[in-house]
């Protein structure tokens, strides 16, 4: 009973630095670490120097995002040196449609095609800013609007790299998950769908019923897309085409004025000049062409990437690394070089690019660092090392904090331990800073609790959770989104926000999640 209290407390420090202490995450994230540690060195007996290499190891788990993040915050920073965000915006004024519909197209659209591409879609936080969204409902629009659809496509490190971290080990592969996924979809999408509604009333934007029909069809209508498109395509090009398909639906649903006209009477824009028209080209060019190559990769790119294949990187014992070598950043870095064609790097834009990256990257990725010591700080907690390997040796079990967290949420039986397992993934995307690091922590804890209950479909408890980690409370997002614009700090402001919707969403999952007892 010790070992699970004390396995509670780095969490509740972490949640009360962020909420009640309005403390930046980063902060946040090394005080919870810290309190990690000390139990570990104290209770589990973990050496020092372990604890020092589980951090290690925690910080090159996510280094394909870690590089792919970088690549894309250039990208954004260097296209807003340009002033290519106020040219879209410019284009956006003269669409036909309110302000529900503009916001659809750009987070439920193209921000679903430019994440599952690789691209990223950081710039919308920098779109809708400039349209008058608090910074708090900016993150969550964006968060809230693709992460149903891009969990498991070609960026989506939370589903990748666990994968490749325990795939081998517990025996599956993503092509074992996929078949899973399609029953959630039906509930989340819908379900994020209404509640981006829900963030923009609250954010004191007007929403009629109108548009809550609208919207409830449009999810409905994606959630049939996106199940068609897992049984048909490649996995890595099923957010691209999702995403295009969206919004060819928008742009057919705007034609016929199902969204409405524009935001007030007198809101009439002339019609774009020939100029305005080529700025307006040239911005959306790079986040086109990134697409276009990824979705060209995912469709004829496999072979290559099975030649080229994965390097292991060694930390210590039996410890490595996997890292794909065809990864994700090289699109946002391809692009970039392109881009430089029309979009000229000058001693000015670097200048303005390497300030902003200082001064909003480097910060929000050592957040990233604290947290992944806290997870593998779990995972290696009471682990030795014998005859080159690191194991958890028996009589040690209670001292390994991930075991005994886990052994201790199954001690009600297999139907309760379902039911818990949404919200101990909401729980981990809002304290442990991302779902890459929610499902690496808790993929073991899954697994232990598989066995404990002798429960031979693991993966189930696995899909079941890597699903419910929605993006709306996910620390890591909503402070990547809010250091954007210039507002990093105010992250607690979307956690209050959105814990009661985080909980309604959270729960419906509980439904498909529970039909795989009676419905393999």
């Amino acid at each position: 009973m010790i070992g699970v209290v004390l396995a509670f407390i780095p969490f509740v420090v972490t949640l009360t630095a962020i909420l009640g202490f309005r403390m930046k995450t980063h902060k946040a994230g090394l005080l919870g670490t810290a309190c990690t540690w000390v139990i570990a060195i104290l209770y589990s007996k973990t050496p020092i120097t372990l604890l020092i290499y589980s951090w290690i190891y925690g910080i090159l788990v996510p280094l394909s995002y870690t590089l792919a993040g970088f690549a894309a915050w250039f990208m954004t920073y260097h296209m807003m040196f340009h002033g290519c965000f106020e040219d879209i915006q410019e284009s956006i004024k003269r669409m036909r449609g309110g302000l529900v519909y503009k916001v659809f197209f750009l987070c439920f659209g193209l921000g679903v095609m430019m994440l599952s591409s690789g691209a990223g879609f950081t710039w919308l936080a920098v779109m809708l800013n400039d349209m008058g969204i608090s910074p708090w409902a900016v993150s969550i629009l964006i968060e809230g609007s693709a992460d149903p659809l891009t969990q498991y496509a070609y960026y989506a490190t939370p589903v990748v790299v666990p994968t490749l971290l325990f795939g081998e080990m517990f025996g599956f592969t993503i092509n074992d998950l996929m078949p899973m996924f399609n029953r959630f979809f039906w509930v989340t999408i819908p379900s994020f769908a209404l509640a981006m509604l829900w963030v923009l009333r609250e954010d004191g934007k007007k929403v009629t019923k109108r548009d809550a029909v609208m919207v409830l069809v449009y999810g409905i209508f994606l959630a049939g897309v996106v199940n068609v498109l897992n049984l048909t395509v490649d996995v890595s090009a099923v957010g691209i085409i999702a995403g295009a398909i969206g919004m060819g639906a928008l742009y057919v649903a705007q034609r016929l004025g199902i969204f409405g006209k524009s935001e007030s009477v007198g809101d009439k824009h002339p019609p774009m000049t020939v100029v305005q028209r080529s700025r307006f080209n040239k911005a959306l060019a790079p986040l086109i062409i990134v697409s276009l190559l990824a979705g060209l990769w995912g469709s004829f790119g496999k072979p290559i990437e099975r030649a080229l294949g994965t390097i292991m990187i060694p930390v210590i014992a039996d410890q490595a690394v996997p890292f794909k070598i065809a990864q994700p950043f090289i699109w946002p870095a391809v692009t970039v070089l392109i881009m430089f064609a029309w979009l000229k790097p000058s001693r000015e834009s670097l200048g303005y690019v390497g300030k902003l990256m200082k001064d909003r990257w480097i910060l929000q990725q050592v957040a990233n660092w604290t947290f992944a010591g806290m997870v593998f700080t779990y995972h290696w907690s009471g682990k030795t090392i014998v005859n080159g390997s690191l194991v958890l040796l028996p009589e040690n079990e209670k001292l390994n904090l991930l075991t005994v967290l886990a052994k201790a949420a199954t001690w009600a039986g297999l139907l309760p331990y379902m039911v818990i397992i949404p919200f101990m993934s909401m729980f981990a995307t809002t304290l442990l800073g991302t779902e890459l690091t929610s499902t690496t922590f808790f993929m073991p804890f899954h697994f232990i609790a598989a066995k404990t209950l002798g429960f031979a479909k693991a993966t189930v408890f696995m899909v079941g959770h890597i699903v419910a980690n929605i993006g709306i409370t996910d620390i890591r997002k909503l402070m990547k989104n809010v250091a954007l614009i210039g507002a990093y700090g105010e992250e607690y402001k979307a956690l209050r926000k959105t814990a009661l919707i985080g909980l309604i969403i959270t729960a419906a999952t509980i439904i498909p999640l529970m039909s795989f007892l009676i419905w393999p």
